[in-house]
């Protein structure tokens, strides 16, 4: 029996990022030219973890497709990597549904649709030295807010109490008042990657609970499973909406994720996966991206922090900064593209100003046109 395994989570329709998924599944959104589902491959291959599978459902046969054709023996190496198409109600009962397939004493669950330089290794050595059945990854936030639950945890961070979104509790907080070991923080997000022994199953099976954070981890310290938090201040990114997705795309090219970086060859702060065509007295600042067959025209200023993908013709004059372009996508000349999203297959005419925009797949913008805080959805002509 193996020691280790993993199971990718795949399954979301990524619903609050639409436009931007409504054509592709949320982990074949690319960030700095990479597909999320890959930066969480290569997160596990790199912990030394050899049985990796994916759990897939919506749009779940395109996602399988991708992994086949790019995750290929020459890249994957001795690590056996598997696509399961399912139809699970939440995170418990996508892994419930895999527990037949999976051969280890221990597996990682992550998630297809994060950004994170989580210390994967560190974390699995914390789940076997501690012992317990669950090891959850959480990391420290400078806010204080009620989104991030709260988690009372013991000098050696044994969870007592778990709790996504806060309730009354005062009742359970006085039966612990005596315990002066105990710590209670706010502060604390639970970064959906979780260590399991394999007796989980057996808990998901009894309990019949669909999801993690909100159901089973909360039955498993009611029924006196020892679950522990491995609590680090680490990057970890939840590309959940627009504004989330733009600020990954910043935080990869500032290196905030390191080792985890944009794709492409570097050149002091500029990635760049293949040839750029470029026109007379054309600036590109740093740090910014690039994908394959790029063309840029006369006198094009591509500012700090923006994402150029593959096939993306620009044109004269045109000032791109702090934007996402995607694939196959021509943009006239003279335009000004800020802190917006252009998805594939766009056309953009001339003289266009785009001011924190969301340019849906198979757009049509037309000259002169000005979008300002506002999406476009599929196919708009505008």
């Amino acid at each position: 029996m193996r020691e280790w395994s993993a199971i990718i989570l795949a399954g979301g329709k990524g619903t609050r990022l639409m436009p931007l998924t409504s054509l592709v599944p949320k982990p074949l959104v690319k960030v700095t030219n990479k597909p999320m589902v890959d930066y969480s491959i290569a997160h596990l291959i790199y912990a030394d973890i050899k049985h990796i599978i994916l759990a897939l459902a919506y749009k779940g046969e395109d996602l399988k497709e991708y992994i086949n054709r790019t995750w290929t023996e020459d890249k994957l190496g001795d690590v056996e990597l598997e696509c399961i198409v399912q139809e699970s109600k939440g995170t418990a009962d996508a892994y419930r549904l895999l527990t037949d397939d999976l051969d280890s004493e221990n597996v990682v669950v992550s998630m297809a649709d994060i950004v994170t330089n989580l210390p994967m290794r560190e974390f699995m050595s914390f789940h076997k030295q501690k012992g317990g059945i669950s090891t959850i990854s959480m990391k420290t936030s400078e806010s204080h807010t009620s989104q991030y639950g709260v988690i009372l945890l013991d000098k050696n961070r044994k969870i007592y109490l778990f709790l996504e979104k806060p309730a009354p509790m005062e009742l359970y907080l006085s039966s612990m008042a005596s315990r002066t070991d105990l710590f209670l923080h706010t502060n604390i997000i639970n970064t959906g990657i979780y260590c399991f022994k394999k007796e989980i199953g057996n808990v998901l099976h009894e309990s019949g609970l669909i999801d993690f954070g909100g159901e089973v981890f909360p039955y498993m310290l009611e029924n006196n499973y020892d679950l522990y938090g491995f609590v680090k201040n680490y990057y970890w990114l939840d590309c959940g909406n627009a504004q989330t997705y733009i600020w990954a795309n910043w935080d990869l090219l500032r290196k905030y994720s390191w080792p985890i970086t944009p794709n492409g060859e570097e050149y002091d702060g500029v990635y760049v996966m293949g040839i750029i065509n470029s026109g007379q007295n054309v600036s590109i600042e740093k740090p910014t991206c690039f994908g394959e067959c790029v063309e840029l025209g006369n006198r094009v200023r591509i500012k700090e922090l923006s994402s150029i993908g593959n096939q993306v013709t620009i044109g004269e004059d045109t000032v791109i900064e702090k934007s996402v372009v995607w694939d196959n996508v021509e943009i006239g000349a003279g335009c000004s593209i800020v802190e917006s999203v252009i998805c594939d297959n766009c056309q953009i005419g001339n003289n266009v100003v785009l001011n924190k925009a969301i340019i849906a797949p198979n757009c049509k913008v037309s000259n002169e046109s000005k979008i300002e805080d506002k999406t476009l959805d599929l196919g708009t002509i505008l």
